[in-house]
C-alpha cells in the first residue's frame, strides 16, 4: 500500500510513514411516511459526509508538513514554506492510495478535497515508536478500482 498526497497545484508527494489509513461515508436515510399510514411509503437520503483517519510513523517532523513544504518547494513558491503552520491550516489535498500485491495485481482509491479538522500524538516511556493520528473530512472519493494504479 502507498499513499501520495497532492495539493492544489502541486506536485505529488510520496508518503512512506503511513501505518494505517481509514475512509468511512456515512448518508442519513430517513423514512417518509403517509398521512395515516404507520409504515414508511419510501426512503429520502440526505447529505454524504466522507471521513477517516490516517496514523503515520513520526521520526523527526509532521509528516503532512513536510509533504506541504515538499509540494510548493520545487515549484520555488516561498510564500507558502517560509510560514509555520498547524495541520488544520493545510489547504485541501487529494489522498492517491494505491495496492499492489507480489503478483504485479494493482488496485487504486482516490480521496478528493481532505481537510484536517483533528491532530494529536501521545509520547511516552511506555511506546517504541510516536505516532501521529489525524482525522480528516473529504469532499469527495472513487472507490477502490483494479488496475488503475494513477
Amino acid at each position: 500500500t502507498k499513499l501520495s498526497i497532492t495539493f492544489d497545484g502541486s506536485k505529488p508527494v510520496y508518503i512512506g510513514e503511513v501505518q494505517t489509513i481509514t475512509y468511512s461515508l456515512f448518508r442519513p436515510i430517513e423514512p417518509v411516511y403517509s398521512l395515516g399510514d404507520a409504515k414508511p411509503t419510501g426512503f429520502v437520503r440526505g447529505q454524504r459526509t466522507i471521513a477517516g483517519s490516517i496514523i503515520f510513523t513520526v521520526f523527526d517532523r509532521n509528516v503532512l508538513l513536510n509533504a506541504f513544504y515538499n509540494a510548493y518547494a520545487s515549484h520555488g513558491n516561498k510564500k507558502c514554506v517560509d510560514q509555520d503552520y498547524l495541520t488544520d491550516e493545510l489547504p485541501p489535498f487529494d489522498m492517491h492510495i494505491t495496492f499492489m500485491n507480489e503478483y504485479g495485481v494493482s488496485a487504486a482509491l482516490v480521496i478528493y478535497g481532505a481537510y484536517i479538522p483533528t491532530e494529536g500524538q501521545v509520547h511516552s516511556i511506555e511506546d517504541m515508536i510516536t505516532e501521529n493520528t489525524v482525522q480528516y473530512v473529504a469532499q469527495d472519493m472513487r472507490l477502490m478500482r483494479p488496475g488503475d494504479i494513477t
